[in-house]
């Protein structure tokens, strides 16, 4: 909880959940359980990933999550829809299948804001573990700790919004 500049208290987690469920009935996407948000004016050492229970109006998990190297060092930056960019890109997206690749379990994702993100299924651009990655930055993808990358993916597979803002 923390104080803002009119005296009163904040929770940010409460910002967090409405700007969730605002960003979910604006983007009409099947799985209405969960949204994930990630927030990219944060660090990449912190948690700026967060998994929010739409029914229970709660973050449930947070995590650290990567961004392309390309997109800035320790802040992202620098956000491209190109593909061969290797940048990280904003705006909504929507899960879809799992799969096992070259970095594990990995989930596939849609872009749905055109001219911001609607080449990310092109770009191959996906949720997976850190595991395999040589550093901290990913090509684009949204890489979590292989601690929590499965129950992470599975929660949200099939249909879920994934919304990134800075």
């Amino acid at each position: 909880v923390s104080q803002s500049r009119y005296g009163l208290f904040t929770n940010p987690d409460t910002s967090i959940i409405g700007l969730a469920k605002t960003k979910q009935l604006q983007y009409k996407v099947p799985n209405k359980r969960y949204v994930v948000m990630i927030d990219y004016s944060k660090p990449i050492d912190t948690e700026r990933l967060y998994l929010v229970d739409t029914y229970q109006s709660k973050i449930i998990l947070t995590s650290k999550v990567s961004h392309a190297k390309r997109t800035g060092q320790v802040y992202a930056t620098e956000f491209s829809n190109v593909y061969g960019s290797l940048k990280s890109s904003l705006g909504a997206y929507v899960t879809k299948t799992t799969y096992v690749g070259k970095f594990g379990y990995s989930l596939i994702i849609s872009g749905l804001d055109k001219g911001i993100n609607h080449k990310a299924e092109r770009r191959k651009i996906l949720f997976h573990s850190t595991r395999r990655m040589k550093s901290i930055y990913s090509a684009g993808c949204f890489a979590t700790s292989e601690k929590i990358n499965r129950m992470l993916i599975d929660l949200i597979k099939g249909g879920s919004l994934v919304y990134v803002y800075k």
